[in-house]
Parts: C-alpha cells; structure tokens; sequence
C-alpha cells in the first residue's frame, strides 16, 4: 500500500460516525471518573457569631441641653 492509500483509509476511519461518537463517550467517562477519584469534600464554613451591638446613643438636642442649664431638669415631657 501507499502512503496515499493509508492517508484515506485513516481519514475514512477518523471520520467515520462511530468513531467520533466513541471518542466523545469516552472523554466524558474518563473526565467522570477523574472527577470521583479526585472529589474531597469541603469542610463546612464555620457560622459566623452575629455580634450584638447597641445602637448608638441619640444625640442629645440642644433644647434639653438649655433646658438642662436653666435649671428646668424636671420639665415633664
């Protein structure tokens, strides 16, 4: 034979529905199971604690702080 003869003979082999179809098939089955022997569980994240924190104090208003000076602390309100 050829090398002609054996190009088209590969190339008719390569091309061939069957084959292709195999070669994808087996693609996915070896990145399938490379996926199982490689797959470690993650350790679950750690809850983060909500911290409880108080609202910051009201700002006092300049009315109760002149109210405060004048002496009229128990004004009721």
């Amino acid at each position: 034979m050829s090398i002609k003869e054996y190009i088209s003979l590969i190339l008719g082999v390569l091309i061939d529905f069957r084959v292709i179809i195999t070669v994808v098939v087996m693609l996915m089955v070896v990145s399938f199971a490379k996926f199982v022997t490689t797959y470690k569980k993650r350790p679950p994240r750690p809850k983060k604690k909500k911290e409880k924190t108080a609202p910051a104090p009201a700002p006092k208003s300049e009315e109760k702080k002149e109210g405060e000076a004048s002496g009229d602390a128990g004004e009721a309100k």
